[in-house]
Formats: C-alpha cells, sequence, structure tokens
C-alpha cells in the first residue's frame, strides 16, 4: 500500500530548511534552490508545495510566529507570576532555537519594510504579543486593567532591547545576564500594581 503523504507535515518541513538557511546566510539567501537543497529536495518539489518564494517565506514566517505561540499552553499550570516570566523568557534568545527564531523575525522585519502584506503580518503579531502579554501582566496583579496594556508594552520594550543586544553581542549578552536583566525589569513596581491582599 502506497505511503500517504501529509502535504501539511512537508510544508512545515520545508519551512523548517527556510528557516535554517535564512538564520544562517539572511533572506536573500533563502532562494527556492538553496531551501530545496537544506531539505534534502529537488527545486521541482518544492514548487509542489510553494508557487514561489514569496509563498514559501510567507509560510515561513507563520510557522515561526506560531512556534512561540505554541509556547503559550503550557504556561497553564504555572502561577500568575511565573507565567508572566516564562512568556517573557520566551521573548529571549537564550538557546539556539530562540536565537534562530529572534534572526529570522529580524530578517522578515527588514523585509517587510516597503511590503505592505509582510508589514501586517508583522503589526498583527505584536499585537497579538502584546495583548497576551498583558492579560499575564493583569492577571500577576502587575497593575490594573486600565494600565495593564502600558506595563506590558514596558515589558515588551525592555525584553525586545536586552533581545536584540544579546542576539548581535552574544558574549556580553549570555543567557544568564539576559534573564537577570529580565527580572530587573519585573522587579520594578507598576504604578498602579494591584496590592496582593487583593488579588
Amino acid at each position: 500500500m502506497p505511503k500517504v503523504v501529509d502535504g501539511d507535515e512537508r510544508r512545515i518541513e520545508l519551512a523548517n530548511a527556510a528557516i535554517r538557511v535564512i538564520a544562517r546566510s539572511g533572506i536573500s539567501a533563502a532562494t527556492m534552490r538553496e531551501v530545496a537543497a537544506e531539505a534534502g529536495w529537488t527545486t521541482g518539489g518544492l514548487t509542489h508545495y510553494f508557487a514561489d518564494k514569496r509563498e514559501l517565506l510567507q509560510f515561513t514566517l507563520a510557522v515561526s510566529l506560531e512556534r512561540r505561540r505554541a509556547e503559550r499552553p503550557r504556561r497553564d499550570t504555572l502561577t500568575p507570576a511565573e507565567a508572566l516570566r516564562h512568556a517573557l523568557i520566551g521573548a529571549l534568545p537564550i538557546d539556539d532555537e530562540s536565537r534562530r527564531h529572534w534572526i529570522v523575525t529580524v530578517a522578515f522585519c527588514a523585509q517587510a519594510t516597503g511590503d505592505d502584506e509582510l508589514a501586517a503580518v508583522q503589526r498583527d503579531a505584536y499585537r497579538d504579543f502584546r495583548d497576551d502579554m498583558t492579560r499575564h501582566v493583569e492577571r500577576a496583579g502587575r497593575a490594573s486593567s486600565a494600565t495593564a496594556q502600558r506595563v506590558a508594552e514596558r515589558l515588551i520594550a525592555a525584553t525586545d532591547g536586552v533581545a536584540l543586544q544579546a542576539l548581535f553581542d552574544p558574549e556580553s549578552w549570555p543567557p544568564e545576564r539576559q534573564l537577570a536583566m529580565l527580572d530587573t525589569a519585573l522587579a520594578v513596581p507598576a504604578e498602579d500594581a494591584v496590592p496582593a491582599a487583593n488579588r
């Protein structure tokens, strides 16, 4: 009996190959030929799943973003404060996988300049991240519902600043320093933090 080929599985396999190429050589290197070679495929085999480079890149960005979102259900067993910290740690390049995600994110940010469709994907991804962080901030009692978004934005800005420095200067920003800076940002009390007795 012939083996049933899962099209979604193959598309994800090719997107993972594109992520590796982008992380290693940049988005301009992620040609159909290079991605196919990285995956051990022929270019013709790749075009069975993606009509062109743009379609491949759009799917690759979606896969990279969804991989980060997939971490969210794992926070359900944590306390609100732990879940908030875990969500922010997920935005730091502290291991090979998260560094790859950041390199791909930065590459796509540059690619989105002058590309309204990719820019909209990036915008929506950040809005989704901000909304998720806002919920964590409020649940952790870090701010009232009226100002939780502002506190979430401050924490995201601090985390992104650390992440970008660590991405390009990993010797100065090893994982332990990134985490220490995150904990410093979390230690700054929000001006309207909800008292523990009222949580």
